[in-house]
């Protein structure tokens, strides 16, 4: 006789059940609410602060130093001198890794097009050599004029 009263109580949809759970529902669905009213401000200031410092910080990119191989058949086919390679190389070494892959990505279309000048194959190979140093390209990605 008990188990059938627990039965029905618990298959009851009508009465003060039905309010109850009706009630804790709206509650637990308010609270739910209020906690991201109170965090979104919190939240927010916070990834602020946090941009803010990624952007103030600089990473050192100290150990990517001119090698002056790197421009050899250039220098043999007197299309640079080595002032003006490590001038085209610290011009690359200030851009930033999207601009460099980007600028050899056009660079290497337009250089297998034929349509490059002497000058713009040397800021090519400027931007290869800084990539590489970055990690940003494997060296077997690009190869490096060897010849020209």
């Amino acid at each position: 006789m008990n188990t059938s009263r627990i039965h029905r109580f618990l298959r009851s949809e009508s009465g003060a059940i039905s309010v109850d759970w009706v009630v804790l529902t709206a509650a637990t669905a308010g609270m739910a609410l209020a906690a991201t009213a109170v965090l979104e401000d919190g939240i927010s200031t916070l990834a602020s602060d946090l941009e803010a410092q990624l952007r103030s910080q600089q990473v050192s990119d100290a150990f990517v130093v001119f090698i002056s191989s790197h421009f050899d058949a250039l220098y043999d086919a007197g299309i640079v001198s080595e002032e003006a390679a490590e001038l085209l190389f610290l011009a690359a070494n200030d851009m930033t890794n999207a601009e460099i892959i980007s600028g050899l990505e056009d660079g290497i279309l337009a250089y297998n097009d034929g349509s490059l000048s002497d000058q713009e194959i040397a800021e090519l190979v400027a931007m290869a050599s800084v990539a590489v140093q970055r990690n940003i390209i494997e060296a077997e990605e690009v190869e490096l004029v060897s010849t020209y």
